[in-house]
């Protein structure tokens, strides 16, 4: 019986240890997280099947497309996956993702940096902020006011601007106008029928709901959606 009562206590000693040890090689819930790579490729690059210039290209990322790689190699190439395959893009032709600063797409900002420049004179081919001509006005508020850059001539405004009809003109679009030889003048929306604008008389509001300008009116252009 001794004998018998001794094996036993062996045994279950045993079992005791290859639980322990089992609980010790169990798989745990714990992850860590992989590092990964947010880049921008800085010209247009080959993706190779190995991590030099002598694996087999097997695609190619435009310049200026944004990738998220998976792994970096210690001779500085990128690992991705293109088209189901493992691909590495050389270091030397990306760089780190930077986001686009926001911007306050707003026609309040718009409006704000209008209003600021009211009374300026007039003068052909100028800018600002001192003086303005049509176009340089409209292109200087836009810029300052929210950031976006449109071309510089009322011409060229027009043919980049999203031509709308006027049962949609919002405030912050642009009104365009023709004496006769093509687009000659422009001027930004502000509602109730006003546009302020850089004509002979200075940065000024006039109605375009009647009167003089309403007979030259061309069309109307959205460069952005404002808010």
């Amino acid at each position: 019986m001794k004998i018998i009562a001794t094996r036993r206590k062996i045994f279950f000693a045993f079992i005791a240890l290859m639980i322990s040890f089992s609980v010790l090689f169990l798989p745990t819930n714990k992850a860590f997280a992989a590092t990964t790579y947010k880049m921008t490729t800085t010209a247009d690059v080959n993706i190779r099947t190995t991590d030099n210039t002598k694996g087999k290209i097997i695609g190619l990322y435009k310049k200026g497309t944004t990738v998220t790689f998976t792994a970096k190699t210690k001779n500085n190439w990128y690992k991705t996956t293109y088209k189901g395959k493992v691909g590495y893009v050389s270091g030397k032709c990306v760089t780190t993702y930077k986001a686009p600063v926001a911007t306050t797409q707003s026609f309040a900002a718009l409006n704000n940096e209008a209003k600021k420049h009211i009374g300026k004179r007039y003068k052909m081919g100028a800018t600002g902020p001192s003086c303005f001509d049509c176009s340089g006005y409209t292109q200087y508020v836009y810029s300052k006011g929210i950031k976006k850059s449109i071309p510089r001539t009322a011409k060229q405004q027009y043919a980049s601007a999203k031509k709308i009809k006027a049962s949609e003109l919002k405030n912050g679009d642009l009104i365009f106008f023709n004496y006769g030889k093509g687009i000659a003048h422009v001027g930004i929306y502000v509602g109730n029928g006003k546009m302020l604008n850089a004509q002979n008389n200075g940065v000024k509001y006039d109605t375009i709901k009647s009167g003089y300008w309403k007979k030259y009116i061309a069309g109307y252009g959205r460069v952005t959606n404002l808010k």
